[in-house]
C-alpha cells in the first residue's frame, strides 16, 4: 500500500465544529511553513494552491511530488458505516508534502484528541518533522510526547465509549 497515514473524526461532534475555525488557522500556518521550507504544495488535483476554506482543508504535492490529496471536511458527504464519524487515508509515499500531511494531523489530534484519530503505517520517529513544526508554531498546545497513534478504523476515542 506505500506509505499511508488514516484518520478519523467526528465532523458532528460540537468539538469538532467548535475546534474547526483554529485548525483552519492551524493547517494555513502549516502550509505557509512548508512552503517557505520549499515544500512544493498544491490543490488536491496536484495542481493550482492548496484548499483552507470554510469547508475544507485540502492539499496534495505538486507535480512529480504529488501522489494522493490529504483533505479534511467539516461537512462530509458521507459517514462511515459503523459509526457517525469520517474515516479517511491519505497515501503519501513519504514525498516531500508528507511533512505537511502529518503536521495538521498532529496538529488536530492535538486540538481533539478525543475526537481526531490518527495512524501510520510509518513508524512515530517518521514524524519527527511534523512534530517540531507544531511545536514551533503552535507553543500553546504542544503535540503528545508519546506515540498518539490508535485503530482509526473504529472511530476516535469520543466515538468508541
Amino acid at each position: 500500500m506505500g506509505y499511508t497515514h488514516s484518520f478519523a473524526y467526528a465532523p458532528q461532534s460540537e468539538t469538532f465544529r467548535a475546534t474547526w475555525l483554529r485548525l483552519r488557522l492551524d493547517a494555513a500556518a502549516v502550509i505557509d511553513f512548508a512552503k517557505a521550507a520549499g515544500i512544493q504544495l498544491a490543490g488536491p488535483d496536484g495542481r493550482g494552491l492548496p484548499v483552507v476554506s470554510e469547508g475544507m482543508i485540502a492539499f496534495n504535492g505538486q507535480g512529480e511530488g504529488a501522489c494522493e490529496f490529504f483533505r479534511i471536511e467539516l461537512t462530509p458527504s458521507r459517514l462511515s458505516k459503523s459509526g457517525p464519524f469520517v474515516w479517511n487515508f491519505t497515501k503519501t509515499a513519504a514525498k516531500p508534502y508528507d511533512m505537511a500531511v502529518t503536521a495538521v494531523l498532529l496538529r488536530a489530534h492535538t486540538l481533539m484528541p478525543d475526537h481526531f484519530a490518527i495512524n501510520s503505517n510509518g513508524e512515530w520517529s517518521d514524524w519527527m518533522e511534523a512534530r517540531a513544526i507544531n511545536e514551533a508554531l503552535f507553543t500553546d498546545t504542544p503535540p503528545p510526547t508519546g506515540e498518539p497513534f490508535t485503530d482509526t478504523s473504529t472511530g476516535p476515542a469520543a466515538i468508541r465509549r
